[in-house]
């Protein structure tokens, strides 16, 4: 029997339609919440985790929002408190990952994953934060960082710098909202396999890429989830400004 910690709790997580997203939406429902799913270009995705949440007996509000916008962001907010009658729980779970070596790094990739990886977890999160100060019970924010936010690769200067950014964003907020018992964390996932590694990478070798992690396999959207749910419960309340790494030890090991 899942633990039925976060009954009647509302959770937003966006960027729900694919991948990690779908992973702790789902976690979050088997918890007990009810939540609501956000995407931008996964709709499909994203309502195929609505009917799962719907079939675990739980509310569920499907809403489509660019996060870099302001109105968008906004506005996901405040539908998930007028639907569901209040959010407890923000998960800023929406990001893009677009390689490029640097010295071809144009101007728009920078700024676009600026946009979507920073600025829309900077909007949603004043929003969220917003009306769970006017509740006066308290609440969760928790950020996706990644590996990326630990150590560098080639390729990922733009997006290496968005999620080493969202670490200290999540301190920051911590301690701003603590007076409110609101706790911001972040989670930063390691090899996790989604749908992008299939697509990008025809090449692609679980096996291979299990080999270079301690654990001996790469991770899956169902091993971050847990955390996430874990980080939204009561249980979690002395836990903040804090970044978790769930990466099979792959951080963890020296390069030699």
């Amino acid at each position: 029997m899942v633990d039925q910690k976060l009954t009647g709790k509302i959770a937003c997580v966006t960027g729900a339609g694919t991948g990690i997203g779908v992973g702790i939406a789902l976690a979050l429902a088997e918890a007990g919440a009810d939540i609501t799913v956000s995407y931008h270009g996964s709709e499909a995705g994203a309502r195929e985790t609505a009917a799962k949440i719907e079939q675990l007996g739980r509310r569920v509000l499907l809403r489509r929002a660019d996060v870099s916008k302001s109105e968008e962001a906004r506005g996901l907010v405040d539908a998930t408190v007028a639907e569901l009658g209040r959010i407890d729980v923000l998960v800023n779970n929406s990001g893009v990952t677009w390689p490029k070596p640097f010295l071809e790094l144009d101007e728009e990739t920078w700024d676009a994953t600026f946009a979507i990886n920073l600025r829309g977890m900077y909007l949603c999160s004043q929003q969220a934060a917003r009306h769970m100060v006017r509740q006066g019970k308290g609440g969760r924010i928790i950020n996706l960082s990644s590996v990326h936010g630990f150590a560098a690769t080639t390729r990922h200067a733009h997006y290496e710098a968005t999620k080493g950014g969202i670490s200290m964003f999540t301190k920051a907020l911590a301690i701003e909202l603590a007076p409110h018992q609101i706790t911001v964390n972040a989670i930063a996932p390691g090899a996790i396999e989604v749908e992008r590694y299939f697509k990008t990478n025809p090449n692609y070798d679980p096996g291979a890429m299990g080999k270079r992690i301690p654990i001996g396999r790469v991770g899956y959207p169902s091993d971050v989830g847990p955390l996430a749910a874990f980080l939204a419960s009561d249980d979690a309340s002395y836990i903040t400004g804090e970044t978790i790494l769930v990466d099979g030890g792959l951080i963890a090991r020296m390069a030699l």
